[in-house]
This record gives C-alpha cells, sequence and structure tokens, in this order.
C-alpha cells in the first residue's frame, strides 16, 4: 500500500507545483493592487477592471475547458497554457499602458482556465481512491503575496510579475519532461489495486446519499452553483480588497498591508484540509455549505462591530477565519466534490462548471465590490456579503424542506 502512495504522490506532486506557481501569475495583480492604483493613478472601480476581466474570461475558460478536457493532449496544453501566461505577465511587467493592461489579463484568464479541469480530469483518471483527498489540495497563493510585500516596500512591484514569468517557464519544462513518467506511476498504482477500485465505488456512493437520486443530484449540483458564486465573492474579494481597507481605514503600508492580508492565502491551504475533514461527518455537500455560510454570516457581522469600532487586528481575524471556511467551501466544490463523485459524474466536466461559477463570483468581487466601496464605503461591501451568506441559508432550508419530502415518498 505503501509503494501505492508513493507511485501516486509523483503525479500529485507535480500537478501541485505547476497549480501553485500557475498562482504566480494568476494573483499577482489582486497582491499589488494598492501599488497599482497609486503607479497608475486610477480610481478602485478601475483597477477593479483587470481583475474582473481575468475572472470573466476564466469563468468562461473553466466552462469551454470542462466540456473539451477530454479531448485534447493534457501534457502540451498545459505546458502551452503556462508558457503563454509567462508571456503575458512579462508583457505587463514592462508596460506603462493600463489599457492595454486590462485586456491581457483578460487573455491571462483564459489561459490559464486549462488548468483546473485539465488537472482534475487526470488524477481523477489515475489515481487510487485514498489518494484522491490530499489531490484536493493543490492550492498556492502565499508565494506570491509574500513577494509583492518585499516589493511593495522597496517600491518594486512589477517584480512580481518578472517572478511569475520566470516561475512559469520553468514549471513548464519541468512538467513536459516529467509528465509521462509520474502520469504512468500513478495509473499502474490505480490499475494494480483492483480492491481500490471496488471501494472506491462503495464510498463514492457512501459518501453522497443525495447522489442516489437524479432529481436530489441534480439540484445539489445547482445549489452548489450558487454556493460557488457566494464562496469566491467573498474569498476573492477579502483576497483583492483586505490591502486597501488595512491602507484606507487604518493608514497602514502598501508593505504591511500586503503582507496582513498575507494571512488569508496561508490559511486557505489548511481550509482546503479541513474540508476534508468536515466530509467525512456532514457527507451532504448542500448541508456543509450551509453550515459554513450560516457561520460566515456571524462573522461578517462581527467584523463591521470592529471596523467600526476601529480595532484592526480583530477585523483581520475575523476576515481571516472567513477566508478559511471560504477557502474550505471552494475546495469541497471545485475539488472534493467531482473527484469523489468520479463513478457517476464527469469529474473533469464538473470541475470546470463548478470552477466557471466560482469565478463569476469573483467577477463581481473585484468590480461589482471596488464600486460599492467608491460609493458608499467598506461597510456597505460587508453588508452585502451578509446578504450573500443569508440567500443561500435560506436556498438551503428549502433543499432541506424538499430532501425531507423526497425522502418520506421513497420509503
Amino acid at each position: 500500500m505503501k509503494a501505492s502512495k508513493s507511485k501516486a504522490g509523483f503525479l500529485i506532486c507535480l500537478c501541485w507545483l505547476l497549480y501553485s506557481v500557475s498562482y504566480f501569475g494568476k494573483v499577482n495583480y489582486a497582491a499589488n493592487i494598492t501599488q497599482i492604483i497609486d503607479f497608475y493613478g486610477v480610481s478602485k472601480a478601475q483597477a477593479g477592471i483587470p481583475s474582473t476581466f481575468f475572472f470573466f474570461a476564466y469563468g468562461v475558460g473553466q466552462v469551454f475547458n470542462g466540456i473539451f478536457c477530454k479531448k485534447y493532449p493534457l501534457k502540451y496544453v498545459i505546458f502551452g497554457s503556462l508558457v503563454t501566461s509567462a508571456a503575458i505577465n512579462f508583457t505587463v511587467a514592462v508596460s506603462t499602458d493600463f489599457f492595454l493592461i486590462q485586456w491581457l489579463w483578460l487573455l491571462n484568464g483564459f489561459v490559464l482556465a486549462v488548468l483546473w479541469p485539465s488537472l482534475v480530469r487526470l488524477l481523477s483518471e489515475n489515481l487510487p481512491q485514498e489518494d484522491l483527498g490530499r489531490s484536493s489540495v493543490i492550492m498556492g497563493t502565499i508565494g506570491i503575496y509574500g513577494l509583492s510585500a518585499v516589493y511593495a516596500h522597496f517600491g518594486m512591484f512589477k517584480l512580481a510579475f518578472y517572478t511569475a514569468a520566470v516561475s512559469d517557464l520553468v514549471v513548464a519544462f519541468v512538467w513536459l519532461f516529467l509528465y509521462q513518467k509520474c502520469v504512468r506511476l500513478a495509473y499502474d498504482s490505480r490499475k494494480n489495486d483492483e480492491h481500490q477500485a471496488a471501494a472506491s465505488i462503495q464510498t463514492a456512493q457512501k459518501a453522497n446519499a443525495v447522489g442516489r437520486e437524479k432529481k436530489l443530484l441534480v439540484a445539489s449540483v445547482g445549489i452548489l452553483c450558487l454556493c460557488a458564486v457566494g464562496v469566491n465573492l467573498i474569498k476573492d474579494g477579502l483576497t483583492t480588497w483586505v490591502p486597501s481597507i488595512l491602507k484606507e481605514e487604518y493608514a497602514m503600508s502598501d508593505s504591511l498591508s500586503i503582507l496582513l492580508a498575507l494571512l488569508l492565502p496561508t490559511v486557505a491551504i489548511f481550509g482546503n484540509l479541513f474540508a476534508l475533514t468536515v466530509h467525512r461527518k456532514i457527507p451532504d455537500y448542500v448541508t456543509h455549505c450551509a453550515l459554513f455560510f450560516g457561520l460566515m454570516l456571524v462573522l461578517v457581522r462581527l467584523i463591521i462591530v470592529t471596523l467600526h469600532n476601529r480595532q484592526p487586528y480583530l477585523m483581520l481575524a475575523g476576515l481571516i477565519i472567513m477566508c478559511f471556511m471560504a477557502s474550505s467551501l471552494n475546495s469541497l466544490i471545485t475539488s472534493i466534490f467531482p473527484m469523489f463523485m468520479r463513478e457517476k459524474l464527469n469529474a473533469g466536466l464538473f470541475a470546470g462548471v463548478l470552477n466557471g461559477f466560482c469565478y463569476l463570483g469573483s467577477t463581481l468581487s473585484s468590480y461589482g465590490l471596488g464600486v460599492i466601496a467608491d460609493n458608499y464605503g467598506w461597510t456597505a461591501v460587508f453588508f452585502t456579503l451578509m446578504g450573500v451568506c443569508a440567500a443561500v441559508c435560506v436556498v438551503w432550508c428549502f433543499y432541506a424542506l424538499v430532501k425531507r419530502v423526497h425522502k418520506k415518498q421513497s420509503a
């Protein structure tokens, strides 16, 4: 059994490296948004446009690639995606034209959209059941936020884009050379473990009682799409705008506010692991989401109180817990659900579709929350997030009622 884990681990590590480095070229704009506002002399709403373009293209691309990821060669398409993103980041680094950056970031969103559904498809097709859980934790935004704090301190934020360009290019060639060997080792592990393959079906059936009935499964997917929008409206809204909140409300320096915001993606990693633990206790995906949205509703209200009372570190603590919960749900929706349901669903397709809805929420978070902040202040932004959490809780109430009626009729 250990040998099997070790062989599958090579592919997991390669995917983790690739996806983590791809984040360098994905979140470096948001990580440096306060510096970008000052450098280009734009408003918060204008500064949110490139992120909005990125999230829109990334979301549409997720659905597109979710549909077609079974039809193209993953090895070369993923290599091309990283190389193209490297070229885009280099161009942004040398450009002084903010208008050009908006469209380059739109293109960057589309080319990076290849990665998630393709990697989920690759892992779901080749990993033994026992390795699915740990494979879901292929996230990584910590590095670029830490570097951005250093770059901002020395007034050289564009180095973040150079860093992304070089990192993407190096890892693209690592992927190209190691792909075939890692896939073969992982596939052999799954193929040789016939008992594990049989257990996979039993685990999938036991893990999600809703999936046993087609109508409830469809309803679950629909509600998870709604939750995906809400989760990323919160998660990416916090990641994008917390540096600005800390700078404007508490006069913190750019480097300090970015460094404090680094805590948000740091806890995201533990949120992914936590999602697996909670899923074992609450196998119903929709109920799991509703519970966390209810807790986040309470947290947002407390954050508003700390904002009014001028308590930055208490507010930051609340934001960190919220990001932890939102990241946990993001992992549940886009990774755990499609992978654990691989015997019933096309994992790559549903990973792409659900992640597409996630980035619809991200699109709304960048520009939409920026507009609300410009016109009504940060308190209004947090009341908006409260409304999102409350809406999900209301939808869950109807879902729970329908599920109970359905069970009585089936009895």
